[in-house]
């Protein structure tokens, strides 16, 4: 026991166990070896047959065990996944339903006053647009007025600018002389007791210019008084220490006109030349170019200044025109201001309709969507429940169930079904010994099996008993190939039937049997030994072992000396027509021992088929085709189902948006829908052909014994063999 625990504890400790279970799975597989091996003493007494339980089997026990167990909890944690997020979906669907109605409903007079809102502003909107427009006609029109008059003002300050700077070259040069001159120059000119004529002439001109009387003097003749600037210049005007200023800062603009009356005649005299002027005096000849300088700057400023008052004018105008234009401007930036503002409100307004206008189709397209969704999945949600409830409590039962499968894989596949029910009691009773979770009923059908799998071997002539169908579940859950003791071939045709051209025979006896098994290996094609002793011919060892190995990328396997590449497709089927063949524990250890001998259950069933075939054969015939179509109808539906909780598993964001996928889920459910209608009209059909067959299941079940009455006959003598086939 000691050995048996710690092979068991090395090989499982990688599995993930809680520390209470992990014991008593190690128990339980010590136990499970234990009774097997009592069990093949009672087997060999009982019914004289020949079954060995090595280390190997023990190996082949926990090797299962963790084998079956990882697949089947990947299977159903993942089945379970997909119904609860189906269920999810669904549940979440219906929540949105609710909420989406009320958004609705909310919606709606929003929706309806947004709308109101809307046209009211755009009303408003195109009425101050249209005052805007008229503003903005004036604005432009008393804009180009505007213009026109700055443009006249532009060119007769232009032309007021042309006349003066004529004279700007002479009172240039005037002020350059004034600028040139020095104050002994004037005071040269004061000092003068008598001063030439120029000087005179130059004294007269200022006098005039900054209005000094003349002295009253008696003219030459004595008898007249006459004018004499001279004496009056030279106290006023020579004396005065700041002339030059004075002369600088002359009002030219505002000459009185009787000033230049009596300055316009200098112009002609000889004596008032520049020239002339400075022989006599350098302060005289600055100021004679400076009165000749304001004699022609006061010509041209009487002309101008009729143009500088209407260019006064005109300015005076303009600004007035340009501050009520500005006015205008401002009131038309107002306006518009005020548009612009009312469009970004209409703007708004309008996105926030759109948006609500959205909000509400996407609204009521997701509740038509949800309503077809519901309607289409609506009546999966009981169903979908239960079975998420039925493979969470499997999904806590599978350490338990799996190890009492492992144990009929490991161990069962020889015995008949009396010893496997018992065996597998006793395991119950072990796993609530121990506390393992496990079902209070046990199945292997229900742990390991399919059941659309199980209905296509049955169509495939699998015998429809239990043990057949547990036989058929060992085989394809097992490592090992298997060796099937089929004295009445009824695993032979259910094998021909199931691979049918994919299927190559042979028996040892044939002369190049192994030239055609490396065919088959290499290729992938399901090879059927049949007829077999109870020896093996040592060349088939590697291939029992399954002795592959790698040759770079390729998988290789030796079989005598021939080395060929494995594929992994490749199957392998053994069979022998003795109906008690002792095999040696080298044998058994090898291979997967299944016994297909008929059973009374599986025999009863043939029988009641080929009786009503041959008494109604119509009847038969409809049973028959049901079989097969149901098959097909049932796997097509978990087809379906499978495909529908794909779907709403690998769904993103919002399922209601996903409309390909709604109609894809509304498409199969109608498919699955019309499939379950025909289900269940087949399932009527049949309760009627069931009805007829009754009636002869007396017959059948007397058939089936005396079948097994006249296979015991060798047991009283040898020589009393007789086979299924000779007896249908």
């Amino acid at each position: 026991d000691a050995a048996l625990r710690s092979v068991a504890d090395h090989f499982l400790h990688k599995v993930e166990l809680a520390d209470d279970v992990f014991t008593g799975v190690v128990e339980i597989c010590v136990e499970m070896q234990k009774s097997v091996f009592a069990l093949t003493g009672r087997f060999q007494k009982e019914v004289q047959r020949y079954y060995y339980v090595t280390p190997t089997s023990y190996l082949e026990l926990i090797n299962a065990f963790k084998a079956v167990l990882q697949s089947k909890r990947l299977e159903v944690s993942s089945a379970k996944g997909r119904y609860d997020e189906g269920l999810g979906k669904l549940s979440s669907t219906e929540a949105q339903v609710k909420t989406m109605s009320a958004e609705l409903e909310e919606l709606k007079p929003v929706l309806k006053k947004t709308s109101a809102e809307t046209a009211d502003l755009m009303v408003v909107i195109e009425k101050k647009q249209e005052e805007a427009s008229a503003t903005a006609a004036i604005v432009s029109k008393e804009e180009a007025s505007a213009s026109a008059q700055a443009e006249e003002a532009r060119a007769m300050k232009e032309e007021c600018q042309a006349d003066l700077d004529k004279a700007m070259p002479a009172l240039a040069a005037a002020m350059d002389a004034l600028r040139n001159l020095k104050k002994g120059d004037i005071v040269e000119v004061k000092n003068m007791k008598t001063p030439p004529e120029g000087v005179i002439t130059v004294s007269k001109a200022l006098c005039w210019c900054f209005d000094v009387k003349p002295k009253k003097v008696t003219a030459p003749d004595g008898r007249t008084k006459i004018d004499d600037y001279w004496e009056s210049s030279k106290k006023a005007l020579w004396g005065d220490p700041k002339l030059l200023d004075r002369l600088m800062g002359y009002d030219k603009d505002n000459i009185p006109e009787e000033v230049m009356a009596k300055l316009k005649p200098l112009e002609e005299d000889p004596e008032f030349e520049p020239e002339a002027v400075k022989k006599a005096s350098v302060a005289a000849f600055g100021i004679c170019k400076w009165v000749r300088a304001m004699i022609v700057y006061d010509g041209i400023a009487k002309v101008v200044a009729p143009k500088k008052a209407s260019l006064l004018k005109a300015e005076t105008d303009l600004a007035n025109v340009m501050s009520i234009l500005a006015e205008k401007k401002a009131e038309l930036r107002a306006v518009q201001d005020n548009v612009a503002k009312l469009v970004a409100e209409f703007e708004a307004a309008k996105k926030k309709k759109e948006e609500l206008s959205t909000q509400y189709d996407d609204c009521s397209r997701r509740l038509v969507t949800a309503e077809k969704l519901m309607r289409g999945l609506g009546g999966e949600q009981t169903r979908w429940n239960e079975a998420s409830g039925r493979l969470g409590s499997q999904y806590d039962n599978l350490t338990g169930d799996v190890l009492i499968a492992s144990g009929i894989i490991a161990y069962l596949g020889t015995f008949m079904g009396r010893y496997r029910q018992d065996t597998v009691q006793s395991w119950v009773a072990l796993m609530k010994k121990h506390k393992l979770p496990a079902s209070a009923e046990f199945s292997l059908r229900a742990v390991v099996g399919d059941e659309v799998q199980i209905r296509q071997w049955v169509i495939d002539k699998l015998p429809n008993d239990q043990v057949s169908i547990e036989n058929a579940l060992i085989l394809s859950r097992s490592r090992r190939w298997p060796l099937m003791i089929d004295p009445q071939l009824q695993a032979n045709i259910w094998v021909r039937r199931s691979y049918a051209e994919n299927l190559k025979i042979i028996r040892l006896s044939q002369p190049n049997y192994s030239r055609d098994l490396e065919t088959c290996i290499s290729t992938g094609k399901a090879v059927l030994l049949e007829n077999l002793g109870e020896t093996m011919d040592p060349l088939l060892e590697p291939l029992l072992q399954k002795a592959k190995f790698k040759a770079g990328n390729i998988v290789m396997i030796r079989l005598g000396d021939s080395t060929f590449e494995y594929n992994e497709d490749f199957r392998f089927f053994m069979t022998t027509k003795l109906p008690n063949p002792h095999y040696s524990p080298e044998i058994c250890v090898q291979v997967t021992l299944l016994n297909f001998m008929a059973t009374p259950d599986g025999l009863e069933d043939q029988m009641l088929g080929i009786l009503v075939a041959k008494e109604e054969p119509d009847i038969e015939k409809k049973r028959q085709a049901l079989v097969v179509e149901s098959a097909q109808n049932k796997a097509q539906l978990k087809e379906i189902e499978d495909r529908i909780l794909e779907l709403l598993s690998n769904a993103q964001g919002n399922i209601l948006d996903d409309e390909e996928l709604i109609n894809t889920l509304a498409t199969s459910k109608v498919a699955s829908q019309r499939i379950e209608e025909r289900v269940a009209e087949q399932e009527k059909t049949q309760a009627t052909v069931q009805e007829t067959r009754d009636t002869y299941v007396p017959v059948a079940v007397r058939s089936s014994a005396l079948f097994f009455v006249v296979a015991d006959l060798c047991n009283v003598e040898p020589m009393y063999q007789y086979s299924l086939e000779w007896f249908y």
